[in-house]
């Protein structure tokens, strides 16, 4: 089968979960004899604008790239700030429609000849490449990784972090526009049942088949770490230390923690951020007035990452944000580790509450009693931790691609039927 993904940037490029499930889709994909070309943004605006070409170590064909669409880049640089309200308004309304992006899809589209196009994050290439697909005759599925269809910051929260129940208006329009063009999406998946459902009850996708297609993790260690020597308990918060992953609720629960305010906490009891983001210097501040106790690691990889879970007795996931399915769930159950995860988004659907983790409210009364149930109870700890690691091998990445595999065939095989049944072509132009 020949499959053409497209995701907002690629594989080394990496901002967040899409980018990591899309290269281990098109890996794994190309493993087993399929032909794979991708169909990305370089991540900037400048640039020459035309379509490059570049191979890449594991993948069976083809990373198709040209600069992306807007105003400003996808790829923070460090040193932009955050874009003036107006410039960040023209840019999402300049996201409704990219000539430039159905040209180059449309050329990819006739030089590869796909089976079918599989879109994940479309930003800077925008809906316009549904369009092209559509006039090429090729079938699209469609993989939600957040909200950015509904919602310009993609959280479906404010500024200050809150819930944005009645968005503005001007986001109202931009969200209608963008599900409008959402009818040329034959089959749509997310990784959670609640993403989807969010969507679908916005009136996207409609008439396209659906369906959940969980999230997977690659490199999960053949046992996990022998925590058997450890004399101190350890809480971990693992990723964007941001607002919209409940950082500022955590570092609170923590303060009033250890200031004895929900009972004694077990003595050497600490807790490790790694990660890094908008909120690094609050977690510097709380490690400074709580030097020994709480640290901060700022962005692992490899072998710190590794040491850092096995000495860890559990994670902790306060996500303000509907988050849609958080990896690091995953991570950390494939090392025995059970999670405190906030009752968000499609968290539940992975964390079974009172048996591979505890779901709470992010808000810091319901996050320090848990970590405090956790941090006194080591028999609970054992418990849940193998329940989580034996909910890990749910998650393969055998399984999650055959999800697709199967979607793939069903959807080409439909396609088929059609075309012949009309008469007309396979693909038009």
């Amino acid at each position: 089968m020949h499959i053409l993904l497209a995701n907002s940037i690629f594989w080394p490029q990496v901002i967040g979960g899409a980018e990591t499930a899309t290269w281990l889709l098109a890996r794994e994909l190309s493993r087993r004899g399929h032909v794979v070309d991708v169909l990305t943004t370089t991540g900037r605006r400048s640039g020459a604008a035309e379509l490059r070409e570049r191979t890449l170590a594991g993948l069976s064909g083809t990373v198709f790239e040209a600069p992306s669409w807007g105003l400003y880049d996808l790829l923070p640089d460090g040193e932009s700030g955050t874009p003036a309200l107006p410039v960040r308004g023209a840019h999402h309304l300049l996201s409704l429609h990219a000539p430039r992006w159905r040209r180059w899809t449309g050329e990819v589209l006739s030089r590869t000849r796909p089976d079918v196009l599989h879109t994940h994050t479309i930003v800077g290439m925008t809906p316009a490449i549904w369009r092209a697909a559509g006039r090429e005759g090729v079938p699209v599925v469609h993989t939600l990784h957040d909200y950015h269809l509904l919602c310009p910051r993609t959280t479906l929260l404010r500024a200050s972090g809150l819930t944005c129940e009645r968005p503005p208006w001007p986001c109202r329009l931009l969200a209608r526009g963008k599900l409008g063009a959402t009818h040329h999406v034959d089959v749509v998946t997310a990784p959670s049942r609640f993403v989807l459902e969010r969507h679908l009850a916005a009136g996207g996708f409609p008439g396209a088949r659906t369906e959940v297609v969980p999230n997977a993790c690659e490199d999960l260690p053949p046992r996990p770490p022998d925590r058997s020597h450890l004399t101190a308990v350890q809480g971990l918060f693992l990723g964007q230390i941001d607002v919209h992953k409940g950082v500022p609720q955590l570092i609170r629960a923590l303060d009033a923690l250890l200031d004895g305010d929900h009972g004694p906490v077990p003595a050497g009891f600490r807790f490790a951020f790694a990660g890094q983001g908008p909120c690094d210097a609050d977690v510097r501040a709380l490690c400074s007035r709580r030097a020994g106790r709480v640290s901060h690691h700022g962005l692992v990889r490899g072998e710190q990452r590794e040491h850092l879970y096995a000495q860890s007795s559990f994670l902790v996931l306060p996500s303000r944000w509907h988050d849609n399915f958080p990896m690091v769930i995953l991570e950390a159950f494939g090392r025995g580790l059970p999670v405190i995860g906030a009752r968000r988004g499609g968290i539940p659907e992975v964390i079974e509450d009172g048996r591979s983790g505890l779901v709470v409210d992010p808000e810091p009364g319901p996050l320090a009693a848990a970590i405090l149930r956790y941090a006194g109870d080591a028999a609970l700890r054992r418990a849940h931790g193998a329940a989580a690691l034996a909910r890990s091998r749910d998650y393969s990445l055998e399984r999650h691609v055959t999800s697709f595999l199967r979607i793939y065939r069903e959807l080409t095989d439909r396609t088929r039927r059609a075309h012949h049944q009309s008469g007309g072509p396979a693909r038009t132009t």
